[in-house]
């Protein structure tokens, strides 16, 4: 680890209690992606839709 940009994540939390969670930069990228599921399972960069569940996330605690 670097602490490169291309290896730091922004996590937000979002007014209805979920969390966006986005790379800071994506090297030849200028558009601004999200951590979103695909199919409900597969991540990957997309991106973001506040109004769709596979753009938000939560984090539990055992």
């Amino acid at each position: 680890f670097t602490g490169a940009p291309e290896q730091l994540w922004r996590i937000e939390m979002l007014t209805d209690g979920t969390y966006r969670i986005m790379p800071k930069e994506v090297l030849g990228c200028d558009e601004e992606l999200a951590l979103i599921s695909t199919a409900d399972s597969t991540p990957g960069l997309g991106k973001f839709d506040f109004n769709s569940d596979n753009s938000k996330w939560n984090f539990k605690t055992k």
